[in-house]
């Protein structure tokens, strides 16, 4: 495998023989921050690389005469009969030519490793680094980071000129508040890497906490808060009432989080709560069913969202609105015909569902009418999120199918949410990096390259990951649909026994393929494994819940009782009618106490061991504790405080 790996891309030579002298990176005299790092990025990896010792230098200094390669606009750079100023934001451009490398692009003065500063230079480098030394960076940190042995060779001279597909292309890795800093520290690495980017000052977020709550405008004005089960309460307000909509407008353009913003947000609050007033329902569709629990409520927020369009573009025409297209008002308006020119949708949605053909179908056909509104679409993915409990949803055949679809649909920009679960998403998520740099580039080129990094147990991990895959894609219909309660119901029929043992037997196979070597492919591995005795103890916990939820243990998505004890929480008038409906399906299965009490002890052994394992890899990437500890700091979805306490009274 490593002899492939080394044939990768010949004509670029591939890395010794040059002179100690000649060892030289070069970067301006006079280098933007970006230019001086990514000389040093260069550096740094050639010596990784070649086994010899490579350093960046000053352009100014006499030895950068010796230089073969030089990062930035280097006064030697600007001397060349290819060198141009006419660069587009982010790009950059790759030379060879007798011998040297030059690498330079479009540049901000900002932070070198912030995906908000333009930094073409840096990417430039880490493209020659991926292309010509086949470098590549499966996950954060050391042992993610692949780096084949190289010989570097002059190569035939080349060009190579590049710019990114969209200026707003993230992977957002949430709950990082609540992962050790370093590890945050490395993930934004690893995500700079993939030549991921942020450059647009846009933001499309829920903006009430900051506009009204925040702000404590919501004590001021009450009347402005939705009129919610008789009373006025956050977390929505009334989208339909004029003095809230022109303070929505006065926000988006004197706010001070939008000082310098092209694309402020005005997007509604998330969660239960929306308005009942008549002015707001007057504006809703004839037949609107008001007690499921996400009505179609897409023409008042819409209606809200192109009046303050159109009253900012008045005031300041080079200011844009966001606004998510999510939840209750995720479809198209049926009485706005046109949007104005300065409304940007985020659209919500995961390519994860499309394993549901009728899913996929009516997601395009969705995003088919809003194309006929005119208006400006940006991606809002979800890559990995909470309903998937970290556990391996693998769906690498989604994703390459629809990246390039969804380019070609006139998407403007892609930006999505992901966890620190590498050890069992890893294959989405390099997949997703690449490809939003590219949405055209070969999917399975990518993943082969993924692969390659598990050096002899390449095709054991593979098997490993398509096994998931493949038992999603056979056990979609265990999915009624992709909502919370029913999601979370049935894992234990998607990633069945038959799932966890098939994949086991792999995970097996790559340990057996690497068990004679003490290398990163073992160590590579044994992270895979840590996903692995994460999912184990996930199904079996889940499993648990769901048993002791047919008994009658209170556990939220789990019971009706549950779900009750949760719409109390958020002081829901009733709970919502398609959940009770759900449970009608769900008959109660009682239990004698001695069984109820077994199973009680059990689901808080697999609690803990859940959270030890967790709380072990904090320092890894492998499965997210964030997630987890921010549902026991909020007290969303206490299973496991719910099972100590029903074990309480059954031992009292």
């Amino acid at each position: 495998m490593m002899k492939e790996l080394m044939c990768m891309t010949l004509f670029a030579g591939i890395l010794l023989g040059a002179a100690a002298a000649e060892n030289l990176v070069a970067y301006p005299a006079k280098a933007l921050p970006v230019e001086k790092f990514a000389a040093e990025e260069l550096a740094g990896y050639l010596t990784k690389s070649t086994g010899e010792k490579y350093r960046s230098v000053a352009e100014n200094q006499p030895e950068a005469a010796q230089a073969a390669f030089f990062v930035g606009k280097c006064d030697a750079l600007k001397a060349k009969p290819f060198y141009t100023g006419d660069l587009a934001s982010e790009e950059f451009i790759v030379t060879a030519e007798n011998g040297k490398i030059y690498i330079y692009g479009d540049d901000g003065p900002g932070a070198p490793m912030s995906s908000k500063n333009r930094a073409g230079t840096l990417l430039g480098v880490y493209d020659f680094l991926e292309n010509e030394l086949g470098i590549a960076w499966l996950w954060p940190g050391d042992d993610g980071e692949d780096v084949p042995s190289r010989q570097w060779l002059p190569p035939k001279d080349f060009s190579r000129r590049a710019k990114p597909v969209y200026s707003i292309r993230s992977m957002g890795f949430s709950y990082g508040k609540y992962e050790p800093k370093e590890i945050n520290s490395e993930i934004g690495k690893w995500a700079r890497r993939q030549k991921l980017g942020w450059t647009e000052q846009a933001w499309f977020g829920h903006s009430w906490h900051s506009y009204v709550f925040k702000t404590g405008v919501d004590k001021q004005h009450p009347e402005w808060l939705a009129l919610y089960g008789g009373e006025r309460r956050g977390p929505h307000c009334c989208t339909s009432n004029p003095d809230f909509r022109n303070y929505i407008v006065d926000q988006v353009l004197n706010h001070p989080t939008n000082k310098n913003m092209k694309i402020a947000s005005v997007s509604p609050s998330d969660g239960y709560g929306f308005c009942e007033c008549e002015n707001c329902r007057k504006l809703d569709q004839p037949g609107t069913d008001y007690t499921r629990s996400v009505p179609s409520l897409s023409d008042r927020h819409w209606a809200y969202a192109n009046y303050i369009a159109r009253e900012v573009k008045k005031r300041n025409p080079d200011r844009g609105v966001g606004m998510f297209a999510y939840t209750a008002y995720g479809e198209a308006p049926e009485t706005i015909d046109t949007f104005e020119d300065n409304l940007y949708l985020s659209m919500t949605f995961s390519k994860a569902y499309f394993v549901k053909p009728d899913i996929k179908e009516k997601f395009f056909q969705r995003l088919d009418k809003w194309k006929t509104k005119k208006v400006k679409i940006i991606g809002r993915e979800y890559w990995g999120m909470h309903y998937w409990l970290s556990l391996p949803y693998i769906f690498t055949a989604q994703i390459a199918e629809s990246m390039p679809k969804l380019y070609h649909a006139g998407l403007v920009g892609m930006y999505g949410e992901a966890q620190k679960d590498f050890a069992t998403q890893g294959p989405n998520y390099f997949l997703v990096a690449h490809l939003l740099w590219n949405p055209e580039a070969d999917s399975q080129r990518i993943l082969d390259r993924y692969y390659q990094g598990f050096g002899p147990a390449a095709k054991s991990i593979r098997r490993y990951f398509d096994t998931f895959e493949q038992a999603i894609l056979n056990n979609q219909e265990a999915i009624p649909d992709f909502s919370y309660r029913k999601l979370i119901y049935s894992w234990p029929e998607v990633l069945d026994p038959a799932t966890l043992e098939k994949a086991g037997e792999a995970l097996a196979a790559a340990r057996k393929d690497t068990a004679d070597q003490d290398t990163i492919w073992r160590k590579r591995v044994e992270f895979i494994g840590i996903g692995y005795d994460y999912t184990r103890i996930m199904m079996e916990l889940l499993t648990t819940y769901r048993r002791l939820g047919q008994a009658g243990v209170p556990l939220t998505a789990f019971s009706q009782a549950g779900d009750q004890i949760e719409a109390d929480k958020y002081k829901l008038p009733a709970l919502p009618s398609d959940i009770v409906a759900l449970w009608t399906t769900r008959p109660e299965k009682p239990l004698e106490k001695a069984e109820k009490i077994a199973l009680l002890k059990r689901a808080i052994e697999l609690g803990e061991a859940r959270a030890k394992i967790l709380r072990d890899n904090a320092n890894l990437p492998a499965v997210s504790l964030g997630m987890y500890q921010y549902t026991i700091d909020k007290g969303i979805r206490p299973w496991h405080q719910t099972c100590i306490d029903e074990l309480a009274k059954l031992n009292q």
